[in-house]
Formats: C-alpha cells, structure tokens, sequence
C-alpha cells in the first residue's frame, strides 16, 4: 500500500463507519465488499440471473431422459362379429412403435448437446457478471479513494483558513485572503458531500448485482485488484478452450450435425409391432401378430428438410467461426487497451503524483514562512487533486478493460 494510499484510508476511515457499516463494529469482517472476490461470490449465491441459468440448464438436464426412448405402447381392445347373438371374438393386445437405424441414439445426442448448450449459455451469463461486478467493485473503489481525497483536501484548506484567522484576524488589508480561504473551504466541504453521495451510489450498483439490497452495508474497499501481466497469445489461447460462448458455438453446431444426420434417417421407414390375444367362443384361443411399415414415398418433403437442416448445420458452423475471429480480435483489443492503461497509471502514479504532492508541500511551507502567496497554495492544490482524480479513473478504466478481457477468455487470468 502507497503513502497516499494510507493517509487516505485513514482519513476516511470514521466516515466509511458511519456511512456503511453496521452498528456493530465486528461484523465488518463478514461483511461483502473488501475484495473483488467476496463480492463475486455474493454474486454467484444471490444473482437471480444466475438461478436462472441454473434453472434452465437442469430443464435441459432433465429433457435428455425423455429423448431417444420407445414411445408409450398402445393398448387395443376389439370385439368382433358383434350382432344379436352377441360378440364371436373378443381380442387383446399391445402395438408398440420402434424406429430403426440408429434414430434413438442421434436424438439422445441432440438432447445432450441441447443440455451443453444450456450448461454453456449459463457459464456465459455468469462470466459476464464476473465482469461486471468486477467493474462496479472497481468504481466503488475509486468512489471510496475520492472521498478520502475530498475530505483530505477540507482537513487542509480548514487548517490554511484557521491559520489565516489566526494571522490576520478582522484586518482589512488581508481579510480578501481569509474570503478567498473561506470559500475554497466551502467549495471543499461541498465536494466531500458529492463524493459521500457517489460512493453511495456505487455500492448501491455494486449490491444491485450481486443480488443484494441496495442500502445493505458493505465493507470498505482494501484497493484495487491486483493486474497480471499476460501475453496477447496466452488470453486468445485461454479463450479457445474456455470461453463459454465458444463452447456455446460449438455445442449447437453438434446439435444441427446430429439433427442433419437425423434428417438424413427420415427415407427409412420405422416399424410398428403388435401382438393380440383373441377369445373366441366354442373353441381354443389363439394368438396374432402383427408388423406395420410405414411407406415414405413424399421425398420431395424428406428433400425439403434434409436441404433446410444441412442450412441449419452450415449457418450454425459459419457463425461459430465468425464468434471466434470476433473474440480474437476483441481480446486482441482488450489486451492492447490494459497494456496501455497500465503503463499510464505507471507514469501517473511515479512521474506525476509526487512532483504534484511536492509542490503542495513547498506552496504550504512557502506560505507559512511569508514567501509565497495563498493563490499558488491554492493552485497546487487543485492540481494534486486533478492528477489523484485522474489516477483514479485510469486505475477504474483499467480494472475495467481487464474485466473485460478475463470474460472473453472465459474466467479469471
């Protein structure tokens, strides 16, 4: 943790307390929002979405038992030679339908790739919540980061126009720069106001999706989630295997091949057998049994399907190769966006912060000695708080694109 880090920390410290946490102090460690992570696994727990693509991906579970199994057997009940004597026969039995040459088996296939393509539809929503849970973390981060540099910022300016009371008193030859100091510390006062009410609205985004109540407390931050530094190679290879949009592709594409094969069976004909027990009056009773064939003689029909199935297999491998050149060249944009960022932040955080905080030291000591004026005290100042205000948004942006990037290589990098 930076100096700057610490000294904002702490100067917030009592308001996070009032403003988020509960009234006993211990429950903060049980409470979500420190890390990205406890809030990622609030996420995974509480999201309704998430519940839903669970629920979805057990309906399809569940529909592979009712494919590639014999239909219900049909019972049948005749009376023959019925006239005024009564019935001569009375006949019993069952007809059960079987499909032939492997039809059972391709659609227990078809329902299995249904079934991944569910499973894969549901690790896709939550990649995509990952993602942006990880994006709103980062905003209340830098939400809880301003407000610590906003009340630092008023801890300042009250201490120069307490000094300057103190000074000058009522004089009228130096009372303009006790009026210039009041205002600053107005406008800065102001300020720590804005900032408390964006970090509120950060955590309430934050509880939001992770599937909370919006005024529910959460834990102060503990900083910005570490980057890891990645090959441009490595995430585009992570993604062929793992992103679940992939594996989305993919999975519906075995679907219309299995579908297509499917098709393909329909010139077959499938068999219907029966067997009867049949009671005839007078005499022994004996046995049927039948076999029935059905005659597909429509093939301009079975050529209809068999063309818009082999369509169906062909857009459906058309635009998985279209979702993977679109995902290598978004990751490729992600990694060059993060590679950027991260060295800005570097140049902020060493080439710029500490000239900007020096400065503010020798404007202040400046004025305490009588060597400087209050405008150039004043004026660095605000531009420390531009380079921090700055910094935070980079490091936002930054944990942003890198989200991104861990959500098109289908998990955490």
């Amino acid at each position: 943790m930076t100096r700057a880090s610490g000294i904002i920390r702490l100067a917030i410290g009592a308001t996070t307390a009032v403003l988020w946490l509960s009234p006993v102090g211990a429950a903060e460690q049980t409470l979500p929002g420190a890390t990205v992570e406890s809030v990622v696994a609030i996420a995974k727990r509480l999201n309704p979405t998430v519940a839903a693509a669970s629920l979805d991906f057990d309906a399809a579970v569940h529909k592979i038992g009712t494919a590639g199994v014999l239909a219900d057997p049909t019972l049948v009940l005749e009376a023959w030679d019925v006239n005024r004597l009564g019935v001569g026969q009375r006949r019993f039995g069952l007809e059960q339908e079987v499909k032939l040459w492997g039809k059972y088996g391709l659609e227990r296939d078809i329902a299995q790739s249904d079934a991944d393509a569910a499973k894969f539809q549901g690790r896709a929503i939550v990649t995509d919540l990952i993602a942006q849970v990880v994006a709103a973390h980062g905003e209340y981060n830098a939400a809880y980061e301003a407000t610590g540099i906003s009340v630092e910022i008023k801890r300042r300016y009250d201490e120069i126009l307490g000094l300057l009371r103190s000074r000058y008193g009522t004089t009228s030859v130096d009372q303009q720069d006790v009026i210039k100091a009041e205002i600053e510390a107005a406008t800065a006062e102001g300020d720590v106001v804005r900032r408390q009410g964006e970090q509120k609205s950060a955590a309430a985004r934050l509880n939001a999706l992770i599937g909370r109540p919006s005024l529910a407390p959460l834990a102060a931050p503990t900083g910005f989630r570490a980057v890891k530094a990645i090959s441009l190679a490595q995430v585009q290879g992570l993604a062929r295997s793992a992103n679940p949009m992939l594996a989305l592709a993919g999975a519906q594409s075995n679907s219309a091949a299995q579908t297509k094969s499917l098709t393909d069976l329909n010139y077959y004909p499938d068999v219907t057998l029966g067997a009867k027990y049949v009671q005839r009056p007078g005499t022994e009773d004996t046995g049927e049994f039948m076999a029935k064939f059905n005659v597909p003689l429509h093939y301009e029909v079975k050529d209809a399907e068999q063309r818009a199935a082999g369509a169906r297999l062909g857009a459906a491998q058309a635009r998985n190769e279209a979702l993977r050149l679109r995902i290598d060249g978004q990751i490729a944009d992600a990694w060059f966006g993060v590679d950027a960022l991260r060295k800005v932040v570097q140049i902020y955080a060493t080439r710029q912060l500490p000239p900007a905080r020096s400065s503010v030291d020798n404007a202040r000591n400046g004025f305490q000695a009588g060597t400087s004026d209050l405008s150039s005290v004043f004026e660095s100042e605000r531009r420390l708080r531009t380079v921090q205000l700055d910094l935070l948004k980079l490091k936002v942006e930054l944990q942003t694109k890198y989200a991104e990037m861990e959500r098109l290589a289908g998990g955490s990098l």
